[in-house]
């Protein structure tokens, strides 16, 4: 089936989101990158429609954890997410812009390297893919 121009733009918001907080810390670093790299734009989305899904994934989050039962990487979620986004180009520019988010506090930890893992497997994607 499928999925509605809300539903993909959804489904990217929330995994830009899930990259920022993968890590379980929203860094001043990638929060800058947001904006110096404007990658709401390159997803084509706004800026706050972005930081609002982000916003609201993270009190997603933390209801969850009051439930004891938080898990920001959990598989049949992401799956969810990258199965509503099937448009290959827009596949590449998330997945660059993930990779770029991931990188820009330095580092990428291994929450962020499987979540990033997990989209090229998903979408068929190498890291060659990526780069070009």
């Amino acid at each position: 089936m499928p999925t509605s121009g809300h539903d993909t733009r959804n489904a990217i918001a929330r995994l830009i989101g899930l990259t920022l907080m993968a890590d379980g810390e929203l860094a001043d670093g990638e929060l800058a990158a947001l904006d110096r790299h404007d990658i709401p734009g390159l997803v084509g989305l706004s800026r706050d429609a972005l930081l609002r899904a982000v916003a609201d994934l993270s009190a997603e989050l933390l209801d969850e954890s009051a439930e004891a039962r938080v898990a920001v990487l959990d598989p049949a979620h992401i799956d969810a997410l990258l199965d509503a986004v099937t448009n290959p180009q827009q596949r590449l520019l998330v997945i660059r812009a993930m990779v770029v988010l991931a990188k820009s506090d330095g580092s990428i930890s291994d929450p962020e390297q499987s979540l990033l893992r997990r989209a090229l497997e998903r979408w068929h994607l190498t890291l060659d893919d990526v780069v070009a």
